[in-house]
């Protein structure tokens, strides 16, 4: 399995958060998958570059639609993430491995049944909180 290494950040008007994202890469049924449990997001395509640009159009999607929505720390909390401070000194914590696995079926498929590789990538969220 190929080890894909990228970085990811999302254009915000008003500034940004930073925070890491556990990413797993591995291929099914000859199609590359890449999954961020922590935004429970899926990216697929039949080579790494376009499961990469489908991983990031799906990240930027879901940062896009919560945020137009007025939702973005509604929806990371639902995914078990962090979200401390106000907007001077907000700090969102992605959540632990740990407690993604004990939670998420399809980390734990990944995990036990797939010829997988993974690795932290940096991810700006938009300062809307």
């Amino acid at each position: 399995m190929e080890n894909f290494n990228f970085q990811g950040s999302l254009p915000v008007a008003d500034g940004h958060l930073t925070t890491q994202l556990s990413v797993f890469s591995f291929v099914e049924d000859g199609v590359v998958m890449m999954y961020a449990p922590a935004l429970d997001i899926v990216g697929s395509g039949y080579d790494s570059n376009q499961a990469k640009a489908s991983f990031w159009e799906t990240v930027s999607e879901f940062f896009r639609y919560t945020t137009q929505k007025k939702t973005l720390a509604k929806e990371l909390k639902r995914l078990g993430w962090k979200v401390r401070g106000g907007k001077k000194k907000m700090k969102i914590t992605a959540p632990d491995f740990a407690d993604l696995y004990e939670s998420n079926e399809e980390l734990q498929d990944i995990i036990t049944n797939k010829n997988y590789s993974s690795h932290k990538e940096v991810l700006e969220l938009p300062n809307v909180f």
